[in-house]
Order: structure tokens, then C-alpha cells, then sequence
């Protein structure tokens, strides 16, 4: 594939439709940062079907779409073109056209020659030719220090996609996503199998409580029957007894009625003659009630009036203490007001005093102020003419001790390297050094070629060993695979077989069932023979028990073809049964004699006499199925525990042998490293030596060259401390300055001191003045309030006159009031004492009246209680009778609904006698008891045949389906074992083809020098890291990270190339990658391009800035942005100029 053209509209910064030729050789791509280069190598990856819109730069895909500028709208799609041409022979006929469209909103769209394909036809198209989006020949910006910082494992993806084996991985990475569900699978399969075959167990339970519940159900119906007869025939009964006795109860209500009403008159006549007595007790408690709210007000009048006098004694009493207190408020006032007259008149000259004094102390304040700022600027003046004197005095100080110093440091430094030059005469030549390390690396070659060696025939060890261990682990899982089904299959079947075995333990000897043994495929036939009686046990019948038991007969000779032969091991009581027993694989209608059965293998029965069964004896035939596959598991275990015993040695005989190479490959490694470690060290001590001889004599020119510059920087010194010492004796002496400052200072603090004293005067003088206002303010006030208290007192003194006067008259009214009072209470006492003789009569009266009405009372009740207790026996036999008809309905409807005939008819219809039925209580408790004996069976599952069946079925299916699932585990296992196997071979084949291409190229990158790759952290190729370790010519092996910036940009460009050329695209990217180079490292890069072009037919597109990286270039293309946010593209063929101007 070669590819030809790139077209690119709307996409990001190429808003117009440009054109960019990719011919063959070098193509550079040139223009000023931000002007779109970049976009150039985007359009690349995103037309081979870049799904990350991260990778693009951009938050999401639409963001490829022009966005529009300030002077142009945004796009609604972008679109990329690419042309290459193909082999004429090939799928797309000698043209490839590749177009990838995005609208917004409707996403990306691919198209091929025309034809619309998906992304992963795409992806498929050029993963075919050794290229795609994420090609390592498409290094971006950046890519160069990606590598240099990245670690060893993510160097190894790097080789991974140099191989090819990224599908591997994918692959592999399937396969075990495979392998995890279908052990998942297992595992549930197996809980699966566990669950069913509980299931199929408590089936086979509840298929016989399902037998025993319909037994016991026929039973009640039976029981039902004769109560349902019995609570009809009791009800009748009832039901004529009751109307009996509600006929003699209507008797006794008729007496009981004529002595109520008679006993209702003799209450009426007592009744009137207790309200005429009540009524007159009313009127006579009416007027001693009155009599009494009578005393009670003149009581009440009296001590008011008695209040009232004291009352008003108090109140004159007061009145006269508040008087004298008057005349003493009055007496004060006039006192205080004197004497506050005489100091406000003493407080007025003071203040007028202070005041007299403020103009002469603010005059002293000015004055003292005025001089205090002479004296300060004075000071300031000669401060300033000291500070520059100082200054000068230290410049120049300065200037002498740095001259001084530069001196003696010459003079130190001249010491020294002369010091230096006679230990440099004293060292000896390094010749015989450099043959010593030659033949030490010499010595370490050898013995890595040996170590080498050693290493290969173990790995080919190792390999061979992984295999047979991955094949013994893929037989040791099977074969445990295996037991574990067996063993839980027969741990099942076993636990299964004991419970059977505990639930006969409480019968009357071995059941038929658990005493057969029977040949394997006739297990229905038996069932089928046995029906029911399969549970029944053998021997002897209990001569106190009821059931069914097998005792055994005497017969004959068995038949022929009688299913006694298949049956290994029968106890003599089932014998003559089996004995008369045809099998036979289809009843083709046979002739049975008398007493003949015929039985086919899957369970159909036909007996002589014409009966027929088909289906019967499920559980019982999937109990014997049971039986014989626990003694063919049982059989099975022992060889399978061996098979199991023998994988496990062999795997850990092929994991010894596995360990012991190991170990051995890591003391080959360790020897290999050791002797790699000694040729470096003697490679090292070799170009140390070298670089000794080399060293020693440029020091020594270096040297002689830094005493000669020295002297002459030595005698420039001398020159300049002369030069500051004369500067210094010119200046003026400091310290006559500092005694004129001194002065100033002095004259200042006494002017600042007089101020301060001058304004402390005058600061007194008015908190005086302030503290004088106030007290004057204060006298003032406390003028004002004795003057309204003064006021206050004599207006009180004249209210109390007049109300003194008021109360005299009230008290002398209010003294004539009680002795009248008293003589009305004397009155009154004589009518309360005649109407309380009146009461007494009437209540005596009222109590005679009482006790008859009682009485009346009395009687009238006890003819109603018999009247009401003659109704209710009455009204109870009437309801019994009626009750006791409904019941007899109710049984007879019930009859009718259960039974379908009416209750005279059952003992007809269940045959029994209607004399035998006891009580509806005794039949009650009779069918009580069966239905309790129905309850202990407990639930019933009644389709438990049917779904035992299903449940076998759905168990048989499942122990097929775990031998597949774990089949396919031993497949997958397997497949990924290979998978690994040719991953690490293709990792290994690419990694010494990749090593070789890097040690190549490293040599011409630096003009010498050593390097190679190395698989490091694990013995694993597929879990190993690359590391580099590179020897730059002159200098010591180490690894990448040890080098310097230019050297780790050089060897990072030498691994991409290497890795390029293992697996050559059509078409390589550089992106700036010449800019961590200097001149000297770009002509070399320059000249790699040129011969990579020669090597290989890419075609090689190099985005740069370097002026010499574009003129090796075979054309460029520019990258313009005239118009900002818009990106242009011109070309210019550099070939082409050149031959122009050689014609020229």
C-alpha cells in the first residue's frame, strides 16, 4: 500500500478544502507554532478510525469540526479523505480510497471506494497493511518524552505492537473472560445439581405422604358422613323437646301477668300520698331557708358596719402622720436651697478666675512650639550631612577589603594551581592501566559468550517443561473434576439411602423395597410388580397389628422369563411373586396363565386377569435406580481416586523439574549478569584509563594557560587596592561631624521638653474649667428639685385639711348604725325557732309516706321479675325450637352438598347402620381425630409423582451438561496456554529483531558507541519490562534514565525507528521530533532519514522547526494562518528547485 493524497475540508483549522501530496521519500511540514501542523498528523489517525476524541485534543469528536472565527461561521461537518494505491490484484482492484464524514449530531460515517463500511472494516484495512490510528510510526509531539519517562512495561507494549500480538492478547484476554464464565457456569451447575437432588429426595417424601393423605382423606369422608347424620338426628330431637316446653311457659306467663297488674295499683295509691308528704317538707324548708338568708344579712350589715368605724379611725390617724411629715419636708427645703445659693456663687468666681488664665498659658504653648521645630529642623540638617560622610567612608571601605580580597584570592588561587601542577608531575602514565582492563575485558567476554549459551539450552529446557506442566495441570483438573462429580453424585445417594433407612427404622421389619437388589434397567419393572406393597416389610405377619406384609408362598417353578432372574438378590418371601412375573420388552398381547403377570421394562403391567397399570411405582422405581447407582459409583471411586493420586504426582514431578530448571536459569542469569556486570567493569576501567590519559594532559595545558591569565588578573588586583586606598585618605573626617549632630540633638530634646511642659499647663487648665462647669451645673439642678419639693409639700399640707374634715362627718353617721343592727338580729331569733318546730313535723310525715311507697315498690317488682322470667323461658324454647330446626336444615342442605342425597339416606349410601351412631359429640371427636391424623401428615404436595419424574429428567440433563462445561474448561485452559506459547515466541522473535535494528541505528545516531535492549523484572516475556542501556562513545554502559537530555532524546528516537523497521509501515509521522536535538544531532537524524528511505518504500511526512531538518527535506509544505483561526497549505518541491538552478 502506498499512500498518495490526503484531503482535508472543515476539519478543525482547514475550514477550505486543501490538498497535501505524501510522495515518496522526505516531505517536511514547516510553519510558526499554533498555524495547524499538527492537525495535518490528526487528520491521518482520524480518517484510519481514531475513536478517542481525547487523542484529538478535544472534549468530544464534533470538536474536529471547524468552530468558526470572528470573521467566518462554524461548519456543520468535516471531512477527510485519504488515497493510497494497493496491489491491482488485491480486494479494492489498484485504488484505495478511504472517507471518513462527521455532521453534528449524526456522528461519523466511513466510506471505502464509494462503498459504505463500518470503523472496524477500516481498522481491518489498515492493520492489513501494518499501519492504523494508533501505528507506532505515527509519533506525535511529545511521543519522544513519553518514551524517555516511560517504564519498563510500558516500553514492552511498545514491542508487543511491534510483534503483532495485541490480537494474541485480545484473544487471550476473550479466553479467559470465556474460561471465568464457564467456571462460573460449573459452579452454579453444580449448586444446581446439589439443589436437585435435594429436590428429588424430599419429592420421593412427599409422593408417599401423597398416598397416605388420600387414604386417610377416604377415611374422613366416611367419619364426615356419620356426623353430618348424627347432628341431623339430634337436632330433630332438640327441636321437639323445645316446642314441649315453650307451650307449658305460655301458661305460667298468663299467671304471671294478672299478679303484676295488681301489684301496679297498690304502688299507684302509695305513690300519691309520698308527693303530698314531699310537697309539704318543700314549703317548710322553703320559709326556714328564707328565715335564715334573713339572720344572715343583718349578721352580715352589722360587721360591716363595725369595719367601717375602724376604717375610718385608721384613715384620721394617717392623715395627722403625714402632716408632720410635711411640715419636716418643708423645714429641709428651705435649709438646702441656702445653702446651695452660697456655692454656686463660689463655684461662678472660680471658673472666671481659671478663665483669666487661658490666654497667657496658650501664648507660653506657641512660643515653646515654634522653637521645638527650629531645633528639630537643625538636627535633621546636620543628620543628613553625617549620613553622606558615613556612606563615602564606607564605599570606600568596601572597595579597599574587595580589593584587598580579589588579591589574596588571586594569590590563594595561584598557590593552588601550582600545587595542582607538581601533583600532576608525580602522577604516573596511565598505559599500563589501559592493557590491564583490556585483558579483564577480554577475560568477561568470553565468559558472557559462555553464560549465554548456557541460558538458551536451559530456556528451550523450561519452555518444553512449561508445556508438560500446563498439560499435567490440564489432566490433574480433569481428573479432579471428574472425582468431585462422582463423589458428590454418591455422598447424595448415600445421604439419600440413609434417610430412607431412618424413616423404616420405626416399622415391623425391612421393607420389600430395601431388601432387593435388582439388575440394572429393570427397576420400573420391579416397582410396577410391587405397586403399593413395595413399602410393606417381609416376614412374619404381627399377630396384634393390622397392615400389609410380605410372608412368602410356595410356587412351583419359576417361569421361564419371569423377572425373579433379575432380581440378584430377593429375599424367598417375594420370590413366588417374581416367580409368576413375565418380562418381556412389549406386550405383543401374550396368553398369561391363572396367576401369570406380564411386566415390560419401563413399567407397563398386565395381569392374567385383565387388570392393567401403567405409570405406577415412580418413586419406588427411582429409589432402586438410586440403589444401583450408589454400588456403581461405589465401584467407580477407587479407580478414579487413583487416576486423580496419579495426575498429582505427575504434576509435581514436571513442577519440580520445572523449579530445578528454574533455579537453574536464575544461576545462568545471575552468571550472565555477573560476567555482563565484569566486561562493563572492565570496559568501564578501560575507558577510564583512557579517559585518564586524555585528562592529564589537557590538565596540564590548562594549567599552564590558568597561571599565566592568573598573574595578570593578580597584578590588576594590586593596581585596584592602591587605586581604593587613595580614594579613602581624600575624604573629610567623620568624627567631627557626629559632635556638631550631638549638639543639635541635644538643643532639641530641651525645646521638645518645654513644649511638652507648656502643653501640660494649659491640658490642667481646662479639665479645670470642664470639672467647674459641672459642679456648677450640679448645684443648679439640685436648686430646681428642692424647689419642687417645697411645692409638692405645701399643696399636700391643703389636701389633707379638707379630707380630714370629710371623714369627722362620715364617722359620726356611721356610729348610730350597729345598735340598731343588733336589735332586728334579737327579733328574728324568736320566728327561727317556731318554723324549725314545723319541719321536724312535716319530715316525720314524709318518712311514714316513704316507707309505704317502698313497700308498694317492692311487690310490684318481684310480679314483674316473675312475669319477665315466664316470657324468657318462653322465648328460650321458642329460639331452641327454631335453632333446632335450622340446624336440622343446615345438616340436611350440608347433606345435600357433600353427599348428594339427604341425611336419612346415608347410612344406606356409606354402609353403615343407623342404630350404631352415637351422639353428634362422639362422631364429632371421632372425625376430629382423623382430621388431626391428616394434619401430622403435614403438607401434601399431591403432584409429587409427576414432579419427581420431571425432576430425574432435569438432574440426568444436568449431569451431561456439567461433563460439557467442564470439558470446555480443559479446552480453554488449553487454549490459552497456547496462546501464551506463541505470544512469548512472536515476542521474542520481535524483540531480538527489534534489538538489532536498535543497536544499528544507535551506533550511526551517535558515530560509535553501544547499546541494547534487555527484558527485565521477570523471566515471563509477556511480563518482563524493556529496558535500554546505551554506552555513548567515551562514556560508561548505563541505562536510559542515567543519560543526558540530548543523549536520551537520540537513543529514544533510535528504539521508535527500531520498532519501526521490524514492522515497516507505509507511512510515517514525525512530529517535531528533531527539537530536544541540537545542529550536530539533527545532521545525524537527517542522515538515518535519508538512509531509512533507501531501506524501506515509506513514505515519510516530518512536521518541524529546524532550518536544517528542512533543508535535507525532498519538498515542503507550508502551514500558513494569513487569516487567524484559519490554516492554508503550500507546497514547494525542493528537488525540483534544484535542478531548476543547477540549469540555470
Amino acid at each position: 500500500m502506498e499512500f498518495r493524497r490526503l484531503k482535508l475540508t472543515g476539519f478543525k483549522s482547514f475550514v477550505e478544502p486543501a490538498e497535501l501530496r505524501i510522495e515518496p521519500g522526505l516531505t517536511g511540514i514547516v510553519g510558526p507554532n499554533g498555524c495547524g501542523k499538527s492537525n495535518l498528523l490528526e487528520a491521518i489517525r482520524w480518517v484510519m478510525g481514531e475513536s478517542s476524541a481525547r487523542s484529538m485534543r478535544g472534549g468530544g469528536m464534533e470538536d474536529v469540526i471547524f468552530a468558526g472565527t470572528t470573521q467566518r461561521p462554524a461548519r456543520a461537518f468535516a471531512e477527510v479523505t485519504l488515497t493510497a494505491a494497493t496491489a491491482p490484484s488485491g480486494p479494492f482492484g489498484g485504488e484505495l480510497e478511504v472517507v471518513r464524514r462527521i455532521e453534528r449530531g449524526a456522528g461519523s460515517a466511513y466510506r471505502v471506494n464509494g462503498k459504505d463500511v463500518r470503523a472496524k472494516d477500516v481498522a481491518l484495512v489498515f492493520a492489513d497493511a501494518a499501519t492504523g490510528a494508533h501505528s507506532p510510526a505515527l509519533v506525535s509531539q511529545g511521543r519522544i518524552a513519553a518514551v524517555i519517562a516511560a517504564r519498563p512495561a510500558e516500553r514492552r507494549m511498545m514491542l508487543e505492537e511491534a510483534a503483532g500480538i495485541a490480537g494474541l492478547h485480545v484473544r487471550r484476554r476473550d479466553a479467559e473472560q470465556k474460561l471465568r464464565a464457564t467456571e462460573t457456569n460449573l459452579e452454579r451447575l453444580v449448586d444446581l445439581l446439589a439443589g436437585l437432588e435435594g429436590q428429588i429426595a424430599t419429592l420421593r417424601r412427599q409422593a408417599r405422604a401423597a398416598e397416605r393423605y388420600k387414604a386417610v382423606s377416604e377415611r374422613i369422608r366416611v367419619a364426615e358422613a356419620r356426623m353430618v347424620f348424627a347432628r341431623w338426628r339430634d337436632a330433630a330431637d332438640a327441636a321437639d323437646a323445645a316446642r314441649r316446653e315453650a307451650k307449658a311457659s305460655e301458661e305460667a306467663v298468663v299467671n304471671a301477668q294478672a299478679a303484676a297488674r295488681a301489684a301496679q295499683l297498690a304502688q299507684h295509691a302509695a305513690a300519691a300520698a309520698l308527693a303530698e308528704a314531699r310537697d309539704d317538707l318543700f314549703d317548710r324548708r322553703q320559709d326556714a331557708s328564707a328565715h335564715g338568708q334573713r339572720m344572715a344579712s343583718l349578721t352580715t350589715q352589722l360587721e360591716a358596719a363595725e369595719q367601717r368605724l375602724a376604717d375610718l379611725d385608721r384613715q384620721l390617724q394617717r392623715l395627722d402622720d403625714d402632716r408632720t411629715h410635711a411640715d419636716r419636708m418643708t423645714e429641709d427645703a428651705a435649709e438646702a436651697l441656702g445653702r446651695l445659693e452660697d456655692d454656686v456663687a463660689a463655684a461662678e468666681a472660680t471658673l472666671a478666675a481659671d478663665e483669666a488664665q487661658r490666654p497667657r498659658l496658650a501664648a507660653a504653648r506657641d512660643d515653646a512650639d515654634r522653637a521645638a521645630r527650629s531645633a528639630e529642623v537643625t538636627l535633621a540638617q546636620r543628620v543628613a550631612e553625617q549620613a553622606g560622610i558615613d556612606a563615602d567612608w564606607r564605599v570606600a571601605e568596601a572597595a579597599v577589603a574587595a580589593a584587598r580580597q580579589l588579591w589574596e584570592r588571586h594569590d590563594a588561587e595561584a598557590a593552588r594551581l601550582r600545587q595542582q601542577v607538581d601533583q600532576l608531575a608525580r602522577e604516573g602514565d596511565p598505559g599500563a592501566q589501559i592493557v590491564a582492563a583490556e585483558a579483564r575485558r577480554a577475560e568477561a567476554a568470553a565468559a558472557l559468550a559462555a553464560a549465554q549459551a548456557e541460558r538458551a539450552e536451559l530456556l528451550a529446557l523450561r519452555e518444553n517443561l512449561t508445556a508438560e506442566r500446563d498439560h499435567a495441570g490440564s489432566a490433574l483438573a480433569a481428573a479432579r473434576a471428574e472425582l468431585a462429580g462422582v463423589e458428590r453424585e454418591h455422598d447424595a445417594l448415600a445421604r439419600d439411602k440413609a434417610a430412607r433407612e431412618r424413616q423404616a427404622a420405626g416399622g415391623h421389619g425391612i421393607a420389600a423395597l430395601a431388601a432387593l437388589r435388582v439388575a440394572p434397567g429393570f427397576e420400573r419393572a420391579v416397582a410396577a410388580v410391587l405397586g403399593r406393597d413395595a413399602g410393606a416389610p417381609v416376614g412374619p405377619a404381627p399377630a396384634d397389628t393390622d397392615g400389609r406384609f410380605w410372608t412368602g408362598a410356595q410356587v412351583d417353578a419359576a417361569l421361564p422369563y419371569s423377572l425373579l432372574h433379575h432380581v440378584p438378590q430377593c429375599p424367598p418371601e417375594l420370590a413366588a411373586r417374581f416367580g409368576l412375573v413375565r418380562v418381556v420388552d412389549r406386550d405383543e398381547g401374550q396368553a398369561l396363565a391363572p396367576g401369570e403377570w406380564l411386566v415390560t421394562r419401563t413399567g407397563y403391567l398386565r395381569r392374567w386377569d385383565g387388570f392393567v397399570a401403567r405409570g405406577e411405582g415412580a418413586a419406588e422405581a427411582a429409589t432402586l435406580e438410586a440403589e444401583n447407582r450408589l454400588i456403581d459409583l461405589a465401584a467407580r471411586l477407587p479407580a478414579l481416586r487413583d487416576a486423580v493420586s496419579e495426575a498429582e504426582a505427575t504434576a509435581e514431578a514436571t513442577r519440580a523439574a520445572l523449579a530445578d530448571t528454574q533455579a537453574r536459569l536464575g544461576t545462568a542469569e545471575r552468571t550472565m549478569t555477573s560476567a555482563a556486570d565484569a566486561e562493563r567493569a572492565a570496559l568501564r576501567a578501560l575507558d577510564q584509563a583512557e579517559a585518564a590519559r586524555a585528562a592529564a594532559e589537557a590538565r596540564r595545558a590548562e594549567l599552564d594557560r590558568a597561571l599565566a591569565e592568573l598573574a595578570e588578573r593578580q597584578a590588576d588586583a594590586a593596581t585596584e587596592l592602591a587605586r581604593a586606598e587613595a580614594k579613602r585618605a581624600a575624604l573629610p573626617d567623620p568624627a567631627a561631624g557626629r559632635a556638631a549632630v550631638e549638639a543639635a540633638r541635644t538643643r532639641n530634646d530641651a525645646a521638645r521638653a518645654a513644649l511638652q511642659t507648656a502643653s501640660a499647663a494649659i491640658a490642667a487648665l481646662e479639665q479645670g474649667l470642664a470639672v467647674g462647669r459641672e459642679r456648677l451645673g450640679t448645684h443648679r439642678a439640685d436648686i430646681r428639685n428642692w424647689q419642687a419639693r417645697a411645692s409638692d409639700a405645701a399643696k399636700r399640707l391643703a389636701d389633707m385639711a379638707g379630707r380630714r374634715e370629710e371623714l369627722e362627718q362620715e364617722r359620726a353617721i356611721s356610729a348610730a348604725r350597729p345598735a340598731a343592727l343588733l336589735r332586728e338580729i334579737e327579733d328574728a331569733e324568736s320566728i327561727r325557732t317556731r318554723l324549725g318546730q314545723e319541719l321536724a313535723l312535716a319530715e316525720a310525715a314524709l318518712t311514714g309516706a316513704d316507707a309505704a311507697a317502698k313497700t308498694a315498690d317492692a311487690a310490684l317488682g318481684a310480679a314483674n321479675e316473675t312475669l319477665a322470667a315466664a316470657r324468657e323461658r318462653r322465648a328460650g324454647a321458642v329460639a331452641r325450637a327454631e335453632s333446632d330446626d335450622a340446624r336440622r336444615q343446615e345438616m340436611a342442605s350440608l347433606s345435600g352438598e357433600r353427599f348428594q342425597c339427604p341425611p336419612p339416606l346415608l347410612p344406606e349410601r356409606f354402609d353403615f347402620a343407623s342404630g350404631d351412631i352415637g351422639n353428634a359429640a362422639e362422631e364429632t371427636a371421632r372425625h376430629d381425630l382423623l382430621i388431626a391424623e391428616r394434619e401430622r401428615i403435614g403438607p401434601v404436595n399431591l403432584l409429587a409423582a409427576d414432579e419427581l419424574a420431571e425432576a430425574e429428567d432435569r438432574h440426568g440433563a444436568s449431569i451431561t451438561e456439567q461433563a460439557e462445561l467442564t470439558e470446555a474448561v480443559h479446552r480453554l485452559r488449553g487454549s490459552i496456554g497456547n496462546l501464551n506459547r506463541e505470544g512469548r515466541e512472536r515476542l521474542r522473535a520481535a524483540f531480538e529483531a527489534v534489538d538489532g535494528h536498535f543497536r544499528r541505528l544507535f551506533s550511526r545516531l551517535f558515530g560509535g558507541g553501544e547499546a541494547h535492549l534487555a527484558l527485565v523484572d521477570s523471566d515471563d516475556p509477556l511480563e518482563a519490562g524493556l529496558e535500554i542501556f546505551a554506552q555513548p562513545p567515551g562514556k560508561r554502559l548505563q541505562s536510559l534514565t542515567l543519560l543526558s537530555g540530548g543523549e536520551q532524546a537520540l537513543t529514544a528516537v533510535a528504539l521508535i525507528f527500531a520498532l519501526f523497521l521490524t514492522n515497516p509501515a507505509p507511512i510515517c509521522v514525525l512530529d517535531e521530533v528533531d527539537a530536544p536535538l541540537d545542529d550536530a544531532n539533527v545532521e545525524r537524524f537527517c542522515d538515518m532519514l535519508d538512509a531509512m528511505v533507501g531501506e524501506t518504500d515509506t513514505r515519510y511526512l516530518i512536521v518541524t522547526h529546524n532550518a536544517v531538518t528542512m533543508s535535507r527535506m525532498h519538498r515542503l509544505f507550508g502551514v500558513t494562518m494569513v487569516e487567524k483561526g484559519v490554516s492554508r497549505l503550500v507546497s514547494v518541491d525542493l528537488g525540483a528547485a534544484e535542478e531548476l538552478l543547477a540549469t540555470a
